[in-house]
């Protein structure tokens, strides 16, 4: 499966591949999936890492500017919970279990707001619109 990313850089899904990778260095495509989508990330093929870098200019912070609307933060999460969103990445052949996260988060906000009557007409709407039609009858 092929998973397109910003900036027209695409990436080779494979299952195999993403479970080596795993195992060998401890990193989840998952996980490494937000730095590929990220604009101003930089890769530099056949070049080595120098052994000493200067870092007096450098400043504290956030490297990636986080997008409007957003918010940077660090959460605690139960492994289990994190395997399962991650689960669901892997098999849908790639995306960002972090995204599916914040769709939970917002669902589950959705059907707190809704009151329990108009819950109940909407899960009778829904299903009595899913039924098939039967004849009237005589």
């Amino acid at each position: 499966m092929c998973i397109q990313l910003k900036a027209g850089m695409s990436v080779e899904w494979d299952s195999r591949k993403a479970a080596a990778n795993l195992q060998k260095h401890g990193v989840d495509f998952a996980d490494a999936a937000t730095a590929l989508e990220d604009d101003r990330a930089v890769t530099v093929r056949g070049q080595t890492m120098k052994r000493e870098y200067d870092f007096s200019r450098g400043r504290r912070g956030a490297v990636m500017k986080v997008a409007p609307g957003k918010t940077r933060i660090t959460i605690r999460l139960d492994n289990e919970l994190l395997d399962w969103f991650r689960g669901r990445v892997h098999a849908a052949g790639g995306g960002n279990y972090q995204t599916l996260i914040n769709a939970a988060l917002q669902e589950h906000i959705r059907v707190e707001r809704e009151p329990i009557e108009q819950t109940i007409r909407r899960v009778l709407r829904e299903e009595l619109t899913a039924r098939p039609k039967r004849a009237a009858q005589a």
